[in-house]
This record gives C-alpha cells, structure tokens and sequence, in this order.
C-alpha cells in the first residue's frame, strides 16, 4: 500500500509540474506575441499645432470719422464698425480724421495709428503628440478725436481704461492695449489732415 501511495503521488507531482510549464510557455508566448506585434508599428512624432487666425476690427468713440484709411487689404473700403475681419500678420497703419464739436464750433483732426498683429503659435508635437492649434486672437482699434482719449477736458481727462500710457508727447501717444489676455502696443500720431482739405478746396 505504502509504494502504492508513493507512486501515485510521484504521478501527481508529475503531471503538476507539467501543468505549470504549459503555463509558463502560454504566457511568455503571449507576451513575445504582444511585442511582435508593437514591434510592427512604427515610431511617429506628432506635428506641431497650427497658428491661430488673427482679426482685427475697428470702433470709433466720441465722434465718428469722416474718413478712414485701414491700411490693410484685409477690410473691405466699407466695412462695419465693431465687425472683426481676418488679417495676416504683419505692421500695419491706419489713417483716419474727421470733425468734433469743440464749444463754439467745429474743430478738425486727423490721427495716424501703427499697430502690429501677430497669431499665436500653436503647441509643439512630441512623440506620438500632436500638438494643439494656437488659439485665435482678436485685435481692435478705437477711433477717437483724441487718441486713445475720450474726454474732450483735457483738465479731467482720462485714458481709455483698457490702455496702459507708455508715454505721450504734444504729437505722439505710444499705449498698450489690454483685452482678454491679449496685448498689443499701439502708436497715435498726430496728422496732417488730407480729404478734408481736398472736400473744402474743391468747394472753392
């Protein structure tokens, strides 16, 4: 009974150890199947985002110009007020002038406005990353008699909230613009008035 039992565990043992080497073998073919098969695909580096479009779009304060000049092929001759056209990147200028009720009778101005648009880059790529795109910036010019002032009391006059001064001379205010995590630098020089003059010479 005693060489019985001792044989019949041997055949136990036997056939464990076998079980446990089959499974030992199913799973390192499972795991060379696994990297064959990611072997067969290729390293790629994801492409960089694209650059946001840019728009610029024109408002006026005060008084509304006789004549602008927008500088850019970008806006059309007649345009909408507060309407934001695509535009390329780039240093553009923009002339505008008009009329303004000065207390006793109308006063003239005129303004030259140099401005610089730019799109934001989009993310760089990394590998097996795409990069996301730039996102999208808005830019807005204001058309004021005054610059990017809106009082006409000099006394208690004040810098359009959304501008910080850079500086200011009797013919030259430099400012930065401030909107929606945008900034762009933007240069008011005073003009020589041109289509005003030509309209008055003409009615002579």
């Amino acid at each position: 009974m005693k060489r019985s039992n001792i044989k019949i565990g041997k055949i136990i043992e036997s056939r464990d150890k076998k079980k446990i080497s089959r499974r030992e073998i199913e799973k390192i073919l499972a795991v060379l199947l696994i990297l064959g098969f990611t072997s067969c695909q290729k390293a790629w580096y994801g492409r960089d985002g694209r650059s946001g479009n840019a728009f610029v779009s024109y408002t006026w304060q005060v008084s509304e110009p006789t004549y602008i000049d927008v500088g850019n092929g970008a806006v059309p001759p007649v345009f909408y007020w507060g309407e934001s056209y695509k535009i390329r990147p780039g240093n553009y200028n923009l002339y505008y002038e008009g009329e303004v009720w000065a207390g006793s009778g109308w006063a003239l101005y005129s303004w030259e406005v140099m401005y610089e648009i730019w799109e934001v880059p989009g993310e760089r790529g990394d590998w097996y990353y795409n990069g996301s795109d730039g996102p999208d910036n808005y830019f807005n010019i204001e058309c004021s008699p005054y610059g990017p002032y809106i009082s006409s009391d000099y006394k208690s006059s004040a810098i359009n909230p959304k501008y910080d001064l850079i500086s200011e001379t009797e013919d030259e205010i430099i400012v930065e613009q401030k909107a929606d995590g945008m900034r762009m630098k933007i240069t008011y020089r005073k003009s020589e008035i041109k289509k005003s003059i030509e309209h008055i010479e003409q009615g002579k």
